[in-house]
């Protein structure tokens, strides 16, 4: 499927320049020599931004067509690649909010509005459960991939969209692209969308990392705006000749050493490529009929069940986010169960598993015990505490699912609550949290104020607190939101 939909986006790419083309073998020179093509754009990885670059392509593709003529069946269509790109990644927002930028008196056309109501209706099922679900994955994109500032995401930014254009032939097509004049509507959404997702992905990078093809999107209005250009001058056409042809020859090689594993390649670059099936069958082996747990890693607990055939579990601290493992019932299914655990980190009674994609800590738990399904609410007031004291706070515990959480005392890690500050500048600190009764069990829907007391921080500052189930050695989970504190240092009279 990610060939077929690779094919289809550069097949499309070609009949929307069909009308401008007077060298192909210069147009396939440049759509080949952008790296990003061979990895997601028409390449082999399977991400959700194969998909949504073809319906994005598909998109503009039937944008021209509608410009051109408001037929109800161009309207329809466009609205059915509107909602195709939405269901293949959020990013499809970002197309839509561009190409309206470029052309805001389509609002007032009647067949937009037929359009706007026929992807809504597509894509109606998706808005229902995300209103069931309190709009997790918004949450999961907009909020916890969040991270202090940091100039190493700058410059990784710039290094790895340097890279996935081309760094040869690519700064000719950037140059190219973001210059190019337009003519008509359909180019300048093009411009729109070119300019505006290397923009909006250069403000991301200000809060954490930007993956390499989150712009693979915009790869499209490039190709679309540069190559025009390209064919006015002789010169350009020879610089992009040679360029394009010293790039796709170092691509193909980097491709051979990927598939014949050369040993060429970083550890780190090889984990992600090579040796997954045997590694994945190997812990297979090693679980020995148990169920398997990761920990803080969905792209693990997915490849295993993918190549097994069985279903494995993603368990995910408090320095990680929830995904979809933590809405499914897994987590309440393996209670109680023995099974091969990989922590993520080393504790007493932990061994090693050496396999393709590296040395893994691993856990033999005989009583699997795990409470992210918790809800734990704190009050939502802007404390001020200071510093080292113990604080007597209420917090809220509750049950949102269909089955009694016991606590039970056979856990492996016994739960206990604890306490985790973050800072801004990306300090953390956690303690265990003190009570004066045992967790209680909590029954179907059952929520119960429960009184603790919390360790304050030794350091002064505006902190995120959180309190989270966790254990002696597995880090604290992630069972709710937390709440803004303000450390100030203790007074003389304390």
């Amino acid at each position: 499927m990610p060939s077929l939909l690779g094919a289809g986006t550069i097949l499309l790419t070609f009949i929307m320049l069909k009308d401008q083309i007077r060298n192909y073998r210069l147009l396939m020179l440049v759509v080949f020599s952008i790296p990003l093509f061979h990895a997601n754009v028409a390449g082999f990885i399977a991400t959700p931004d194969l998909p949504l670059v073809f319906f994005a392509t598909l998109f503009f593709f039937l944008y021209k067509r509608y410009l051109a003529n408001e037929s109800l069946a161009n309207v329809l269509l466009l609205g059915l690649s509107i909602a195709l790109m939405l269901y293949s990644k959020y990013h499809a927002l970002l197309i839509i909010g561009f190409t309206l930028l470029s052309n805001p008196k389509i609002l007032l056309r009647r067949s937009f509005w037929i359009m706007a109501v026929f992807a809504s209706i597509l894509y109606l099922p998706h808005i229902i459960w995300q209103f069931k679900q309190h709009f997790v994955s918004f949450g999961y994109h907009l909020m916890d991939r969040n991270r202090p500032f940091e100039v190493k995401f700058l410059l990784e930014y710039f290094g790895n969209q340097l890279f996935m254009v081309g760094p040869l032939c690519g700064i000719f097509l950037l140059y190219l692209g973001f210059n190019h004049k337009t003519n008509n509507k359909f180019e300048t959404a093009l411009k729109f969308n070119l300019v505006g997702f290397f923009l909006f992905f250069l403000l991301s990078s200000v809060r954490g990392h930007v993956e390499p093809h989150w712009t693979a999107v915009a790869f499209i209005p490039l190709v679309l705006l540069s190559f025009p250009e390209i064919q006015k001058k002789i010169v350009l056409q020879k610089w992009i000749t040679v360029t394009a042809s010293i790039t796709i020859v170092v691509i193909l090689f980097l491709r051979l050493v990927l598939v014949a594993d050369l040993g060429l390649l970083p550890e780190k670059v090889s984990h992600r490529f090579l040796h997954k099936e045997e590694s994945f069958q190997q812990i297979q082996k090693e679980a020995k009929g148990r169920s398997v747990v990761f920990t803080n890693s969905y792209q693990k607990a997915s490849l295993y069940w993918f190549f097994n055939r069985e279903p494995a579990f993603s368990l995910n601290d408090i320095y990680y986010r929830k995904n979809q493992y933590d809405l499914m019932d897994q987590e309440a299914v393996l209670q109680g169960k023995e099974v091969l655990y990989f922590p993520g980190i080393e504790f007493p009674g932990c061994d090693s598993l050496k396999t393709g994609i590296g040395n893994l800590i691993i856990s033999d738990t005989e009583f699997f015990c795990h409470f992210n399904r918790v809800e734990i609410k704190l009050p939502q007031l802007i404390q001020e505490f200071e510093t080292g004291k113990m604080v007597d706070i209420d917090i809220e515990l509750s049950n949102p699912s269909s089955e009694t959480i016991s606590f039970c005392d056979s856990c492996t890690h016994k739960p206990r609550l604890l306490s985790t500050y973050f800072s801004d500048n990306g300090y953390t600190v956690t303690y265990f949290v003190k009570s004066p009764n045992p967790l209680p069990d909590l029954a179907p829907g059952e929520h119960i104020v429960y009184p603790v007391q919390i360790r304050v921080p030794y350091f002064t500052g505006e902190f995120q607190l959180a309190v989270s189930l966790g254990s002696d050695y597995l880090r604290a989970g992630i069972n709710g939101k937390p709440v803004t504190t303000t450390v100030h240092a203790r007074s003389k009279m304390n």
